[in-house]
């Protein structure tokens, strides 16, 4: 993902064109991360930079990460601190030509829209990967906005 180095960037849903936005745009660890209409103005929650393995949401500088550092199915997807690198198993993530975002650490589980719902303020899970049509609510476009 060098393409990104520095770079804002979206996190758009291939499902519904939804985001990633951290809810309320709040700066406090442990805040939800939820998918939301994409907002043009007022919207550093929804944008995110790439940097060495972690997700980073340009608003608050906390990362993509999972609540209670849980890699199960179905544990939410939170924003958090950043720890030391040997410690963030649970925050580092990459992404493959298809559009999952999965943890390093389990290439089987990746980020989910629970319920395939289609509406503003789901929350985004940690589920196992699925495939064919049934698993557009798992897969992302990186969208780049600077």
């Amino acid at each position: 993902m060098s393409y990104l180095a520095g770079r804002r960037f979206y996190i758009k849903s291939q499902f519904n064109g939804r985001v990633l936005d951290v809810e309320g745009a709040s700066t406090e660890d442990d805040a939800p991360v939820i998918v939301y209409t994409q907002k043009y103005d007022d919207n550093l929650n929804q944008l995110w930079r790439y940097e060495n393995g972690y997700f980073v949401n340009v608003n608050s500088a906390k990362v993509l990460d999972i609540r209670g550092g849980q890699m199960d199915p179905e544990s939410e997807i939170i924003q958090y601190s950043q720890k030391v690198y040997e410690e963030a198993v649970n925050q580092r993530w990459n992404i493959d030509e298809e559009g999952y975002i999965y943890i390093e650490a389990r290439p089987d589980l990746v980020l989910d829209i629970q319920g395939a719902e289609d509406e503003d303020g789901v929350p985004v899970i940690l589920y196992n990967r699925r495939e064919g049509e049934v698993s557009s609510n798992q897969r992302w476009v990186l969208e780049p906005v600077d």
